[in-house]
C-alpha cells in the first residue's frame, strides 16, 4: 500500500550523510511492510533481520563486548550469507527493542559507519521501556500512523475518488462526487486505518457484508493482541489498570458528546479509590507512548504557544484508529454504513478528523471550552490559532464557533461536516465535508491577512 511517509524515507535515503533512521509507532501500522518496500524499491540489496523472531541467533551479536559496526555486519552477513555492501545496500533491524544493545549499536553506526543506510523499526513501548539508553541525536526518528483516507482510498483501488480531491481546488463540489466520497468515508469508518484490515476489505470488497464481517473479525483479533501487549510491555504499570483505561475511551467520549462531561472523568475507569489524575496518569502516558491514545487537552484561554496553558490533568482521551473504536463499540457495520448509530456519530466525527489532522502533521491541538461553549479542536498553524468545529451531520448551527470568533478574532475558522466544500467570506469560515481534511489547511490560508493573534 502507498503510503505518503514514502516521501521521508526518500529524503532520508538521498542525504549525503545519514543517521540511522529509527521507524516508530504502534504495533500493526505497517511499519515491516513499509521497509521491506522501500529497501527492496530503492536500494541496490535489502537485508532484512528479525531481532524478535532470530533472537537467539542475533542476539549474541549485539550483546558482546563489541559495538564496532564492521565487526557487526561481517557477523550479520556471516548469518545471512548475504555479503552487505555498506555504499550501495541497506540494513533493516526490525523488532529492534527485543535486543536492547542493537538500538545501543546505533549511535556508532551513524559514527563509525555513517555511508550505510541502517534502517530500524519498533514499537513506540517497546523502544520508551528499553533497558539501554536511547542515542540521542544519533538517529533521526520517523512516526507511522495508520493509514488516513487519502490512504485507503489507494489502498482499496478508489483512484477515481483520490485523483478527484487531489485536483479539488475549491468551488461547488457536484452531488455525486459528494456522495460517493461520503460512501467511502462511511467505509473507512468501519475498516479504520490498520493495513491488515483494510486488505482484508480490499481483498473482499466485491461483496461487502463478507468485506465488513472479515474487517471487524480481524480487529477484534488485534484488540485482544494489543491487549496482550499491556502486560508484555507494561513494566512497573498494572497492565490491568491500561486495559481499564483504554477500554474506557469509547465510553468517556460518549459522555463528552452527550454533554454529561466536558472532560475525561477518572472516577470509577479503574475501581472505587481510583478518583484522581494522579492515580491514572501512568497508565494514561502509557496508552499515549505506545501510540494507542491521542490525548488532546483542554485550554480555556487559547493563545501562543497553543499549548501553555492547557491544563495537565483536563483533557479527552481519543482513540489512535477509527476503526478499532467503531469494534470496541461493537457497532455494526451496517449501522455505520446507514449513518444511524446516534449520538455515537459525534465522537466517530471527532476522532477521526484528529486521526486526519495527525496524519498531515498538525498535532499541537487543544479543545477549547467556554462557559457555554466548546470548539473541538483549536489549533496552533503557521503561528496562527486556528478554531475547528467538527459536526457529523448536514446540521451545522454553530454557536459555539461564533462566540470563539467573537472572542478571540482568528485569521480564519474551519467547520468540518456532511456538508458539501463552502466559504463564509464575511465570518471568514471556511466549510469542509469531512473526507476532506487533505485539503487542509492549503484552501483556507488566502482566507484572512489581517487578523490578531492573542499572545501570552
Amino acid at each position: 500500500m502507498e503510503r505518503k511517509i514514502m516521501r521521508q524515507l526518500l529524503y532520508w535515503r538521498d542525504k549525503s550523510v545519514k543517521k540511522p533512521l529509527l521507524l516508530q509507532g504502534a504495533r500493526q501500522v505497517g511499519k515491516t511492510y513499509l521497509l521491506k518496500q522501500f529497501g527492496k524499491d530503492h536500494f541496490t540489496a535489502c537485508h532484512y533481520f528479525d531481532l524478535e523472531e532470530q533472537k537467539d541467533v542475533l542476539s549474541n551479536i549485539f550483546e558482546g563486548s563489541s559495538l564496532d559496526p564492521k565487526v557487526i555486519v561481517d557477523k550479520l552477513s556471516f548469518v545471512s550469507g548475504k555479503v552487505i555492501d555498506t555504499e550501495n545496500d541497506i540494513l533493516i533491524l526490525d523488532e529492534i527493542q527485543a535486543v536492547p544493545r542493537a538500538l545501543t549499536a546505533l549511535k556508532y553506526f551513524c559514527q563509525d559507519m555513517p555511508q550505510l543506510a541502517v534502517a530500524a523499526a519498533g514499537s513506540n513501548l517497546g523502544v520508551a521501556t528499553s533497558s539501554e539508553p536511547f542515542p540521542v541525536g544519533k538517529v533521526e526518528c520517523l512516526t507511522l500512523l495508520p493509514l488516513n483516507f487519502e490512504e485507503f482510498l489507494a489502498g482499496t483501488g478508489e483512484i477515481l475518488s483520490l485523483k478527484f480531491l487531489d485536483s479539488f481546488h475549491g468551488g461547488q463540489i457536484d452531488s455525486v462526487y459528494h456522495q460517493k466520497l461520503f460512501e467511502q468515508l462511511k467505509t473507512y469508518f468501519v475498516t479504520g486505518g490498520l493495513p491488515e484490515v483494510v486488505q482484508e476489505y480490499a481483498n473482499n470488497k466485491e461483496a461487502p457484508l463478507i468485506a465488513f464481517r472479515a474487517a471487524r473479525e480481524l480487529q477484534q483479533q488485534l484488540l485482544l493482541h494489543y491487549e496482550s501487549d499491556f502486560s508484555k510491555y507494561s513494566g512497573s504499570t498494572n497492565s490491568r489498570h491500561i486495559e481499564r483505561v483504554f477500554k474506557a475511551i469509547p465510553s468517556q467520549l460518549s459522555r463528552f458528546q452527550e454533554r454529561k462531561s466536558k472532560k475525561f472523568k477518572f472516577k470509577d475507569v479503574i475501581s472505587k479509590g481510583y478518583r484522581s489524575y494522579e492515580d491514572l496518569a501512568d497508565p494514561i502516558d502509557w496508552l499515549i507512548k505506545a501510540g494507542l491514545a491521542l490525548k488532546v487537552n483542554i485550554n480555556q484561554h487559547p493563545s501562543l504557544p497553543i499549548k501553555a496553558g492547557a491544563v495537565e490533568n483536563s483533557f479527552k482521551l481519543f482513540l489512535f484508529d477509527i476503526g478499532l473504536l467503531g469494534a470496541m463499540n461493537n457497532l455494526s457495520p451496517e449501522s455505520i454504513m446507514l449513518y444511524d448509530y446516534g449520538t455515537y456519530k459525534g465522537y466517530f466525527a471527532e476522532n477521526f478528523i484528529l486521526q486526519e489532522l495527525y496524519s498531515y502533521g498538525i498535532s499541537n491541538i487543544v479543545t477549547w471550552v467556554g462557559r457555554t461553549s466548546e470548539i473541538e479542536f483549536v489549533a496552533e498553524i503557521d503561528n496562527q490559532i486556528i478554531p475547528i468545529e467538527v459536526k457529523a451531520g448536514v446540521n451545522t448551527k454553530a454557536k459555539s464557533l461564533q462566540a470563539f470568533i467573537d472572542k478571540y478574532k482568528p485569521f480564519y475558522s474551519i467547520k468540518f461536516s456532511g456538508n458539501r466544500y463552502g466559504r463564509d467570506h464575511h465570518r471568514k469560515i471556511d466549510n469542509y465535508p469531512l473526507y476532506m481534511v487533505s485539503k487542509f489547511p492549503e484552501l483556507s490560508k488566502g482566507l484572512s491577512k489581517n487578523a490578531r493573534i492573542p499572545r501570552r
